[in-house]
């Protein structure tokens, strides 16, 4: 459920202010809780896949998590905010020390029948599974997520796993060893010699690196005959990705002047949720409803499967169209809006101003 105090409605009070706002972003988070909370009722009836993706009959009754598995919702789900174009862009993480029983190939096979259960309720369910081959096609080994940043194995999909788990993932189920990887990240991150006015550094790198990542990945995705999806990724770009990251830099300044035992639990109350819920934390939504109102009518226009096929196209043509104007001249007003939530609560010499630019 969405964190905070709830209103009569279950919407938590600081969403029920942002309805004038942003109505549809509301009624997205309002879907969004629906599907998800369904999706979660329906794994334990779900059939287990083996090896050769048949249905075991036999296996329908086993509770879909161990104490060591844990399915990790990211993307428009993660951030409450699916439409009905969106994936289901989710892993399962799996923790051998945990697991009950199991180690080793054992856990790693639990993990691959659980990801079964959840493409087969989202499929039953009508929602969108992510393309093969992607971040989200495997499983995650807790240990590897936590042990490998910026080393030789830290490639694009293990970051892109840890960071989404960090800024935009929700627990779909097994929340512990979601918990425990969370909290096992923010260790690492945050290291006992770290100073007082230090604004969690190593994360906050991490999170720029990864945005900027981002960044250069899309020109590589839309190089040549790619570029045909250039006007549709290139509007997500300086919205959703923007926002994930601002929401990031701001959770990192927070824990400038605390010491390190408050600066982890700072981190961890503020991360594994979605970024607009971080930014409420924060914030308040009275700040916030500029840049609000501007992205809820990025995902109003989004959601029309015309409007996304209109931008589905390469540069030249995409530059042309009336919409992808509109949309870029609210995300240039989106990117002033969310740097006058930064500028406004850390002023030129806080240390999180000093670690952006230096």
């Amino acid at each position: 459920m969405i964190a905070g105090d709830l209103a009569v409605d279950g919407m938590a009070r600081d969403w029920t202010a942002l309805t004038d706002a942003a109505p549809h972003l509301v009624r997205l988070r309002r879907r969004t809780e629906d599907l998800l909370s369904g999706l979660a009722a329906a794994l334990p009836a779900m059939p287990v896949l083996d090896e050769d993706d048949l249905f075991r009959d036999a296996d329908t009754a086993r509770p879909p998590a161990t104490a060591g598995l844990g399915v990790v919702v990211c993307g428009s789900y993660g951030r409450g905010e699916a439409g009905p174009q969106a994936d289901l862009d989710s892993y399962v993480l799996y923790d051998p020390r945990a697991a009950a029983g199991k180690r080793g190939d054992g856990c790693e096979m639990a993990a691959r029948q659980l990801a079964g259960r959840v493409h087969r309720a989202a499929a039953i369910a009508g929602i969108r599974q992510p393309a093969d081959g992607g971040a989200f096609e495997a499983t995650q080994s807790a240990d590897a997520l936590i042990n490998t940043i910026g080393g030789v194995e830290d490639g694009n999909q293990i970051t892109t796993r840890r960071l989404l788990m960090l800024l935009e993932g929700r627990a779909l189920a097994g929340a512990p060893v979601f918990r425990r990887s969370l909290d096992g990240l923010i260790a690492t991150y945050v290291q006992d010699h770290h100073g007082r006015d230090d604004p969690a550094t190593f994360l906050l790198n991490d999170v720029i690196r990864y945005y900027r990542s981002i960044c250069v990945d899309f020109e590589m995705k839309t190089r040549g005959a790619a570029a045909k999806g250039w006007g549709l990724r290139n509007v997500k770009l300086v919205f959703s990705r923007k926002l994930l990251y601002v929401s990031g830099v701001v959770a990192a300044g927070e824990t400038a002047g605390l010491d390190v035992p408050a600066k982890r639990a700072l981190l961890s109350r503020l991360l594994g949720r979605p970024p607009i819920d971080r930014l409420l934390d924060i914030y308040g939504p009275g700040p916030l409803l500029p840049a609000l109102a501007r992205y809820d009518r990025f995902l109003a226009a989004l959601d029309d499967p015309a409007n996304r096929a209109a931008l589905d196209v390469p540069p030249a043509e995409a530059r042309g169209l009336p919409l992808y104007r509109m949309l870029k001249d609210e995300a240039a007003g989106f990117s002033r809006d969310l740097l006058t939530l930064i500028n406004s609560r850390y002023p030129a010499d806080h240390p999180l101003q000093l670690r952006l630019v230096l």
